[in-house]
């Protein structure tokens, strides 16, 4: 019986089985449970009861229950499975959150980078705006063309009036 048992059984599964003894005959209350399921639907599975004698009992007792065991079990294996998924998807999602506001983190800090160095270009402070959109480009987040665009404005700028320009 235990073999038979076994076989329908998954990781983590219980099964209890109640034994009661009325004028000769014997019920046995089956029933399966899962470690660790949060979700409330377990709570409102009924056991499955056979009833019979017990030389009735040793002959059926596991066919009685294997269909109906097979589908319990089944449907707590798959609450077992939907548990850990949105687990997972929650924790995707915190992570996908985080990553994002990085990311804007990140992208504000170039905006404010960039608005410096074409302030200090107003400026005509060409060698300080050349040095802090050194740093900038080198940002994460750097916009390429955005960068090379203000380092040729730049360039042209402290090459003017010389004799190598």
């Amino acid at each position: 019986m235990f073999n038979e048992l076994a076989e329908l059984m998954s990781d983590r599964d219980i099964i209890t089985l109640t034994l009661t003894k009325v004028n000769g005959k014997m019920s046995v209350s089956v029933m399966p449970t899962k470690t660790g399921l949060k979700d409330e639907a377990k709570g409102k599975l009924s056991p499955i009861i056979v009833s019979g004698t017990p030389d009735e009992l040793d002959a059926e007792f596991i066919q009685a229950i294997c269909q109906p065991l097979t589908k319990a079990t089944g449907l707590l294996t798959n609450m077992d499975t939907f548990e850990k998924s949105i687990e997972a998807a929650e924790a995707a999602s915190k992570a996908t959150t985080e990553a994002k506001k990085k990311e804007e983190k990140e992208g504000k800090a170039f905006s404010e980078k960039m608005k410096k160095v074409e302030t200090l270009f107003n400026e005509k402070k060409y060698a300080e705006a050349a040095i802090l959109l050194k740093t900038a480009t080198e940002m994460p987040t750097a916009d390429a063309k955005q960068c090379e665009v203000l380092k040729n404005k730049i360039s042209v700028e402290l090459n003017s009036g010389t004799l190598f320009a």
